[in-house]
Formats: structure tokens, sequence, C-alpha cells
């Protein structure tokens, strides 16, 4: 797609993209706590590693609002010192021990109108998050149940870190938390950055980055085998 037809689908979502009105997400989560307690949930954890730096270790979780109570010693156990609280519903809980910031992912329409915008939108959850990572700390991205709104900023982040298109990052976070699922305008949000990234400079750096990251992986593992299998001890252990 050439810059001038991505500008184009960039104005065609912001004209078909509804207001400020979107969906009750914690309800929906509250439904998807529902299904999980009539079925088989053991595929179900309070947080998963969603992506790790290949140069520092760093990983990016996305969880939920049992992983984001912690106690601040499980944050430590778990080499978290960054979090994205991607709700404007649920509260800080370890503020004061950990850093947060809030990233409103189901009203980016509200806060990001335009594409200029947008990127102002993006861009301070990428320095956040890259903040962490660039230390080899890991960074926890959560909402109430880890499925929508979470969900969805761990696949803006992997279409990031991994040059993704939107398909791709949701495919690729599904297969690392099965509950992650996009749904009502959070959608547009990966849509509309796909647009951006054909259209803005700031993608060409971020794509550079990308492939340096995956020639890294390719070269080398970054951790021993007695770390990896530590990391995957608290990558799949719910939140006591």
């Amino acid at each position: 797609m050439d810059s001038a037809a991505a500008r184009r689908l960039f104005a065609l979502l912001e004209q078909h993209s509804p207001g400020p009105a979107e969906h009750d997400y914690s309800a929906e989560a509250r439904k998807l706590f529902a299904t999980l307690g009539e079925g088989d949930s053991a595929s179900y954890h309070d947080m998963d590693a969603l992506w790790r730096d290949p140069t520092t270790g760093g990983i990016i979780f996305v969880g939920n609002e049992s992983a984001a109570r912690g106690p601040l010693s499980y944050f430590k156990a778990a080499d978290i010192t960054h979090v994205v609280n991607a709700t404007d519903d649920l509260p800080n809980f370890c503020d004061g021990g950990v850093k947060y910031m809030r990233f409103h992912a189901a009203h980016h329409m509200r806060h990001s109108g335009d594409s200029r915008s947008l990127l102002d939108f993006v861009t301070p959850l990428f320095r956040f998050v890259d903040e962490a990572l660039s230390a080899g700390n890991n960074v926890l991205v959560h909402c109430l149940a880890g499925a929508h709104r979470a969900g969805t900023t761990g696949c803006l982040l992997l279409m990031w870190k991994e040059a993704l298109s939107a398909a791709d990052a949701t495919a690729l976070a599904q297969q690392r938390r099965p509950v992650i699922n996009p749904i009502g305008t959070l959608p547009q949000l990966l849509a509309r950055f796909e647009a951006l990234r054909r259209t803005s400079s700031a993608w060409d750096g971020w794509e550079r980055e990308a492939r340096a990251a995956f020639e890294a992986r390719v070269a080398a593992s970054v951790l021993g085998e007695a770390e990896d299998a530590r990391l995957e001890q608290v990558m799949t252990t719910d939140v006591l």
C-alpha cells in the first residue's frame, strides 16, 4: 500500500469510527469470568508473557486485576518495575512501589481523532515500556480480565516491536495469551495504527529496531537455560 492509499484508508477509518460511546469493557470481562467459571479455565493465567527483549531480556506481560493487585513483593519477584493500567475504573494498586501509566485504549478516538494525534497518543506508551525494557526490567499491562483493553494494548506493542500487521499481532498475542480478544472499538485502534505505520516517518525507526531485535534473537539466546526455566515458571503461575 502506497502512502496516498494509506492516507485514504486512515481518513475512511476516522470517518466511520463511532464517537466516544464505547463498550462497557468491565462488563465484558465479567461475562468472560462467568464463561471461564462454567468451563475449562486451565489455560487462563493471571498474566502471560507476550514479548521479551532479545538484548536485555525485559518482558512485556499482559494480565488481569489479580496480577495488578500484586502485592509489591510479587512484582519484585517477577522483576516488574512498570505497570500500564489500561482501564479508567481500576486503581493503581501498588502506586509508590512501581511506576504507573494509564493508557486509555478504549477511548482512543476521544484522545486521538486524527493521524497526528494518534502518534501523540501511542508514543508515551512506547517510551514508558521502553524505559523498563531497556534496563532489563519487566512491564505488566493490565485491565480487569487481561483480555480486551490490555490485550489490545499488548497487540499494539507487538505491532510496534515486531513491525507486524494488526492481524498478525493479534494472532501472535492469542498464541501467547489465548484470552486476548479485541472487541468493540478496540480493533479500530489497531487498524488506525496499521494505517499510521504507512504514513509516519516514525515507523521507519521502529521497523529498524524490530529488524535488529529479530536478528539478535536469531544470533543468540539472551538468557541461559536456568533463567529461562525460572522465567517460564513466573510467566505461567497465577498470583496467589
